[in-house]
């Protein structure tokens, strides 16, 4: 049986490599230097004399100043993230009891104490008995986010925060940005969705003949710099805390639920999509030209640093099963990923198709072209980045490089019996995959498996849920694989029981 299959970033979870928000946090906690001097590298082998040089890059790019994202980035990054996932900010901060509780099983790996053994010893009283729904309530309009009173931990904390005599005034002041940090998202998430709630039903009823009606604007703005912004901040500054104190173990357990939190949903893409476009007018916008291509040569190296050490322990996983299966003349049609790192194929030893991008794949704006940097120098040098982030940038897309990528997965797809996907989101900034699987499953009829980790949700509703996102008519192509840690469903791996699967339904 021919099997294609289709690797997102859940796939990568058991090597150690960092997912969504938790890498966007990392990412900024970068030191920008080295990655400054590697595009002032690429500046100075630029040849002067050459059109490229003449035409393309300003007069004096040779001696002009380089620059790179700063706090100013910030503003941005924040308004999207509360625009964009105000809804899941919300629901982070209803369930706060659960993420302090994940938080403090990993912290007793590190600190052989319970932090709210801690916390009860230091108030004298249960933790689970703590409720201040009475003592502090949102106004009605806010009433959604009453259900942080409601928990347990978030009122330890105030509670901590209230008593002068419980802490250190050094944690006590780093508590206080935290409980600060946590209102200005909270309140800004739940301000975000009144206000898009006024700004797009300002009229109860309109004459929708009199059209300057529909000139006025958003009458409501938020202000960004009061809804979340000094906590992002702070959470990126990352300073060292050393667990030498119970009160210095009480401050890292809050640092880290404001961290998961912040985590679980930035958004960083905007940033992105509303600086892409600078890679192609560097002689106009140096300034701004130099930040896109200095991040993205910021992110190239994390995803090198942390490639590099997950070699060094290498250890099972999704790639890993799948090389022994092809080992085992097991047939595999193709294999494709949206992730960028090669580690993949440093396991596999098989031709990738890299539906995003990676680490070992650059872009030319100036040609739109995409290869291997060693190729794409072959003729003349120019300012080089790596092809990361193709959702959003749509002129990488259309590079015949990238075209023959997506045709031939979707060739090889096609011929495939099934096609299995594992660690995948399925998100609305993937339509340009989502498109290819829907064509699969509702053109073509093909069987489509999903693996993923058992999250105690019904499987039928779990299915919906794709079929939903990826707008298919066929929900019964759709199947669900779920699987334990260790990539297990009743004791037996995943592939071998998707290749189970797939022999009863043909």
């Amino acid at each position: 049986m021919k099997l294609g299959i289709l690797f997102g970033a859940g796939a990568e979870i058991d090597y150690g490599l960092p997912s969504g928000g938790e890498f966007a946090l990392d990412i900024f906690r970068q030191d920008t230097n080295k990655s400054k001097e590697k595009f002032k590298q690429i500046r100075d082998s630029i040849d002067y004399s050459t059109h490229y040089a003449t035409y393309w890059l300003p007069n004096d790019y040779a001696t002009k100043s380089v620059s790179s994202y700063g706090k100013s980035a910030f503003e941005t990054i924040i308004r999207d993230t509360i625009e964009h996932n105000r809804g899941k900010i919300i629901a982070k901060f209803n369930d706060f009891d659960n993420i302090a509780k994940k938080e403090e099983k990993k912290l007793v790996k590190k600190y052989n104490k319970s932090v709210t053994k801690i916390i009860e010893e230091k108030l004298g009283q249960d933790i689970a008995k703590l409720k201040m729904a009475q003592v502090i309530s949102f106004v009605d309009i806010f009433k959604e986010g009453n259900k942080i009173f409601n928990s347990n931990y978030f009122p330890a904390m105030l509670l901590l925060y209230k008593d002068k005599n419980l802490l250190s005034e050094n944690v006590r002041n780093e508590l206080r940005k935290i409980i600060i940090s946590i209102f200005q998202l909270q309140i800004g998430s739940l301000s975000q969705n009144l206000t898009r709630r006024i700004n797009d039903g300002i009229f109860a009823t309109k004459d929708d003949s009199i059209d300057l009606l529909d000139d006025i604007g958003d009458i409501i703005q938020l202000n960004y710099q009061s809804t979340g912004l000094s906590g992002l901040e702070y959470v990126i500054e990352n300073k060292k805390i050393d667990l030498n104190s119970d009160d210095n173990v009480i401050l890292y357990f809050c640092k880290k639920i404001i961290e998961t939190i912040y985590s679980s949903a930035l958004d960083y893409k905007s940033l992105i999509d509303s600086n892409w476009h600078y890679l192609y007018c560097p002689k106009d916008e140096w300034a701004k030209f130099c930040k896109i291509n200095i991040f993205l040569i910021t992110v190239r190296q994390y995803m090198l640093n942390h490639s590099y050490m997950i070699k060094k322990k290498i250890k099972n996983g999704y790639y890993h099963d799948l090389k022994q299966a092809i080992d085992k003349k097991n047939v595999v049609s193709s294999i494709a990923t949206t992730n960028y790192n090669t580690f993949i194929s440093d396991v596999l030893g098989e031709k990738i198709y890299f539906l995003n991008g990676s680490t070992e794949i650059w872009y030319d704006p100036y040609l739109n072209r995409i290869g291997k940097k060693s190729d794409l120098e072959n003729d003349e040098k120019h300012f080089l980045v790596p092809l990361l982030f193709t959702q959003s940038g749509t002129k990488p897309m259309t590079s015949i490089e990238m075209s023959m990528q997506y045709v031939n997965m979707y060739k090889n797809f096609k011929k495939s019996d099934a096609i299995c996907v594992v660690g995948f989101g399925f998100n609305l900034d993937d339509e340009h995959i989502n498109g290819i699987l829907r064509t699969l499953i509702d053109g073509n009829n093909k069987k489509m498996v999903v693996v993923d980790i058992e999250k105690g949700i019904p499987i039928q509703q779990r299915i919906n849920a794709i079929a939903d996102k990826l707008k298919v008519q066929n929900i019964g192509n759709i199947k669900m694989l779920l699987v334990n840690k260790n990539r297990e469903v009743d004791n037996t791996n995943w592939l071998k029981k998707l290749q189970q699967i797939l022999e009863v339904e043909n």
